[in-house]
């Protein structure tokens, strides 16, 4: 595999999830990897279509091992923090267990869930999700960076 340092810009595509919209009942979620992006399709209590990134902003813990959809709100199973499915807004940070989740929640910083666009073909029903097909790739070389900067400058040159 070839490794860059470059800066890697957005490229947005539909992709398919491989879900069909009657596949899902009213709060029931399903975790996808879409181009090597973790994405969590569900439906909220109304039953309308939404999609969010698959792992809390707090410390990564994927949401698919156990959220719950409350309404249109989804509820982070480790320690409680709440986002509406809509923006991904926090309504919640870290609330339980008690004095536990709070402590936790203090060393990082509260961040919004992230949220994807997501549609339901017309005919068939296939859901599909709009993602950065380069964000795998953008994440990377970030991390690539990193490594060449602490072993030289990443245009091939010492300090």
């Amino acid at each position: 595999a070839r490794y860059t340092t470059q800066v890697i810009l957005p490229a947005l595509q539909w992709i398919k999830t491989g879900l069909k919209e009657s596949d899902l009942a009213a709060t029931e979620l399903r975790a996808k990897n879409l181009s090597g992006v973790d994405v969590l399709v569900g439906k909220d209590g109304s039953g309308k279509l939404f999609c969010v990134g698959n792992l809390c902003p707090h410390i990564g813990t994927p949401m698919s091992e156990g959220a719950d959809v409350i309404g249109d709100v989804i509820v982070c199973p480790l320690h409680g923090s709440s986002f509406k499915v809509t923006t991904g807004e926090l309504i919640d940070w870290c609330v339980s267990p008690p004095i536990i989740g709070p402590l936790t929640g203090i060393v990082v910083e509260k961040k919004n869930l992230a949220v994807f666009e997501v549609r339901s073909s017309f005919f068939g029903g296939d859901i599909e999700v709009l993602v950065d097909t380069n964000a795998r790739k953008a994440y990377e070389a970030d991390y690539w960076k990193g490594v060449l900067d602490a072993q030289g400058k990443d245009d091939g040159t010492y300090y």
